[in-house]
């Protein structure tokens, strides 16, 4: 069953609390803004779709490492700056590296909250894609730590994040044999178009209000997929997602 808090959403991590007060100037951690190529996907025929250029924007700890790593994905709203300054101040605080996956300004998208970006059979392959491309940017920089990295992602992101931790996800990407996530944490995914149960460690975080991404959803779709494998929780927070603040 789903554990309940009785909380409000909003303090729910404080990576994204909205108390906090927006930090003013510069940002707290350097950020470098880089760009790689989405995994190239395999198609039934044999074929290959190569994968899009990605803008992404990286930060690490100092030091050598290697260190774990996190990989950002956003919503259908893109990538918002303050969603920038939360992740990437805390998680490198906390001694891991960031990559967030820009999907939508190599490609010219404001957002893709209107249906508007293409269908979700499009968004699932393009934005896997995309994560696994970050993966494997990752993997060969030197002070990432290529078994211990996890994705993050927000609203469609949370979606994308689940579709990646399936089974099947890991045949579908041109990828090393021994490369993929390590664990998915979902903040407000849209579970019902998900199919395939997560086989790594797997977090949904989900306000019990929340309209566009009903708890019921995920609840519904973790007890199909029963207890045996990988651990999948999920929280339900009382109110609804801060959606506004996490795009």
């Amino acid at each position: 069953m789903p554990r309940i808090v009785t909380f409000p959403a909003a303090v729910a991590v404080t990576l994204w609390c909205v108390a906090c007060a927006p930090m003013a100037g510069a940002w707290a951690t350097p950020l470098e803004r880089v760009e790689f190529e989405g995994a190239s996907q395999r198609l039934v025929s044999g074929g290959l779709i190569r994968g899009d250029r990605i803008q992404g924007y990286l930060a690490k700890p100092e030091g050598a490492g290697p260190f774990p790593a996190v990989i950002g994905l956003h919503g259908c709203a893109g990538m918002f700056d303050i969603t920038k300054r939360k992740l990437v101040d805390e998680l490198v605080g906390w001694g891991y590296v960031v990559l967030l996956v820009d999907s939508f300004a190599t490609r010219g998208i404001v957002h893709a909250c209107t249906g508007g970006f293409v269908g979700f059979s499009d968004i699932a392959g393009t934005r896997s894609s995309d994560a696994y491309g970050a993966l494997a940017y990752l993997a060969r920089q030197t002070f990432v730590d290529p078994q211990r990295v996890a994705a993050v992602g927000f609203s469609q992101g949370g979606w994308v994040s689940l579709l990646v931790a399936a089974a099947n996800s890991f045949e579908l990407f041109v990828r090393a044999s021994n490369l993929r996530f390590r664990a998915v944490v979902a903040f407000y995914p849209l579970c019902r178009a998900v199919a395939g149960r997560p086989v790594i460690p797997t977090l949904i975080l989900i306000g019990a209000l929340d309209e566009w991404t009903p708890a019921a959803d995920c609840a519904q779709k973790i007890d199909a997929w029963g207890t045996d494998g990988a651990s999948i929780e999920q929280v339900v927070y009382p109110q609804r997602s801060p959606q506004f603040l996490l795009p």
